[in-house]
């Protein structure tokens, strides 16, 4: 008895047997399944794998944010010192002119008094070239060895 009928799952194929239907059946549901199984394992790995590369960002972007922030925080750090260091270098710069000043006028004050007294006076109007107050860069000692111990009252005195 051949009856030809159509298979639901054999893929719109018409089967010439009963018995021959049934093996067709069963081999195509039996790679279907396996192939929607492995499809599924398929998926799970690619989102495991998904999730893992999102966690491994996520990770990488707190662990940006903490440097960031550490680097600001350095960076504040040092924007303090130079301001304090701009300042301080204000200062001495004011020092040094005023002490420029006072050179020139006890100069001006020794070549009266030689004038007068007819005592020669070895007047040195430039710092030699060879003073290491003009190129603090290249102190031939440390600074460290040298304490500087002034107050406010030793600096008002002159």
């Amino acid at each position: 008895m051949s009856s030809s009928s159509l298979s639901p799952g054999g893929g719109g194929r018409l089967s010439g047997s009963d018995g021959d239907s049934a093996g067709t059946f069963a081999a195509g549901d039996n790679r279907r399944e396996k192939r929607r199984l492995s499809n599924r394992e398929s998926a799970r790995r690619s989102r495991l794998r998904k999730q893992q590369h999102l966690d491994e960002l996520v990770q990488e972007v707190a662990r940006l944010k903490a440097e960031n922030a550490r680097v600001l925080g350095r960076a504040n750090d040092i924007a303090g010192q130079f301001v304090r260091v701009d300042q301080e270098n204000t200062v001495l710069r004011a020092r040094a002119a005023e002490l420029g000043d006072r050179l020139r006028s006890v100069n001006q004050v020794l070549r009266v008094v030689e004038e007068f007294s007819g005592v020669a006076m070895d007047i040195q109007e430039e710092c030699p070239p060879d003073d290491p107050l003009l190129r603090p860069w290249q102190i031939p000692y440390p600074a460290t060895a040298m304490p500087i111990a002034a107050t406010a009252t030793h600096m008002l005195q002159y």
